[in-house]
């Protein structure tokens, strides 16, 4: 695979475009939110610890948790922040930490460390906690409220799996590191992505290029995304996204898709047109 950075740009210089081509790392937007100070383990628990959270699960290790994901549980956020804070503290952790920052290497190393189960939180922000909600600033990118704003903590090693998103989106880097993978949509079918689905068959961290041969063609972009930093994701990009440092707080905010981005993007016809589908059905089977 051909691996380039992620292009940069300050908070002033960028501005999303219904046409933008390519993610991008904005430096500048989330320096003065409160939250890079104050989301500590103590002040999370503080603040939302009593919330009741569902949790995404799957059994060993962390490793493309929403292609393996296994059944759920409801749980405190307190006893979840204690979670990670106790795995991402153990020594087999920080000793994986000391040795290696690749994700390709973290995640073999973390397979190894023999996980009975594995955890992961996506909530929705405002729901978790109000207090928490103002301690960020919604980015000013689009003249519309966000439909989606996600809170996730996850522990080292912890990936998403390789996978689009049907609208654009910024990610909001508050504690920890993130590593992303970032492929443009025309690489579809080097990715093996599975038909219908917004995933892929093919895992950039640990590639078995014996099955998946096309995928040696693919040329993409990555980048460490740091505290104080925001990645843009334009609508239909694949990526894979790996926690690279022992808990990772992050902030994830979904805009509507803007005409004409679905549209040029040939890889989500397939997907837009089944969920319109589904819509209508919903709507015409609908009690009158």
């Amino acid at each position: 695979m051909e691996i380039a950075a992620v292009p940069r740009l300050s908070a002033s210089e960028f501005k999303p475009s219904r046409f933008r081509r390519r993610p991008c790392v904005v430096h500048g937007l989330t320096t003065e939110w409160p939250a890079l100070e104050r989301w500590t383990p103590g002040y999370l628990k503080r603040v939302a610890g009593a919330v009741e959270v569902s949790l995404r699960e799957t059994a060993g290790s962390p490793r493309n948790i929403y292609q393996n994901l296994a059944q759920g549980g409801r749980i405190s956020f307190a006893d979840y922040v204690d979670w990670v804070t106790e795995t991402a503290e153990a020594p087999d952790v920080q000793a994986i930490l000391a040795q290696w920052t690749d994700p390709g290497r973290i995640t073999s190393a973390i397979e190894d460390c023999r996980f009975e189960a594995s955890y992961y939180l996506d909530a929705k922000l405002p729901q978790l906690s109000k207090v928490m909600m103002g301690d960020v600033c919604i980015p000013t990118w689009y003249d519309v409220y966000p439909i989606d704003i996600i809170f996730w903590l996850g522990v080292l090693g912890t990936s998403s799996g390789l996978h689009s998103d049907v609208t654009p989106n910024c990610n909001a880097q508050i504690a920890g590191s993130k590593h992303f993978l970032l492929f443009p949509p025309s690489q579809a079918k080097r990715l093996y992505q599975i038909p219908g689905r917004t995933h892929c068959r093919f895992d950039p961290n640990m590639p078995d290029y014996e099955r998946f041969p096309e995928a040696r063609k693919a040329s993409g972009f990555e980048v460490y995304l740091k505290p104080g930093e925001a990645l843009y994701i334009p609508v239909g990009w694949f990526h894979q996204v790996t926690v690279v440092s022992g808990m990772s707080i992050n902030v994830n905010f979904f805009w509507q898709r803007q005409f004409p981005q679905g549209l040029a993007t040939p890889p989500l016809w397939r997907i837009l047109l089944r969920r319109a589908s589904a819509r209508m059905r919903r709507i015409l089977e609908a009690p009158r």
